[in-house]
């Protein structure tokens, strides 16, 4: 599965609340967006939905990512 711009902003260092969440300062200090769109799809999606493509553009993670996206934070960093 691959991986999303919230688990590469934990991986960059962003850090999460005592409710599992990582706000949107924390995104800006990684130098990742929290929000964004799908450049397939056109559909708005976040970081949870969001996953950073070998192409260099967002594509979102329920269909439109495909084999484009990286498997491991360490790939995608």
């Amino acid at each position: 599965m691959p991986i999303t711009i919230y688990d590469l902003a934990k991986f960059r260092g962003a850090k999460e609340s005592e409710e599992g969440t990582i706000n949107m300062g924390a995104f800006i200090n990684v130098k990742l967006p929290m929000l964004g769109g799908c450049i397939v799809c056109s559909t708005s999606i976040a970081a949870y939905n969001a996953c950073p493509s070998k192409s260099g553009v967002l594509k979102c993670l329920r269909s439109c990512i495909g084999d484009d996206g990286y498997d491991t934070v360490e790939e995608g960093k």
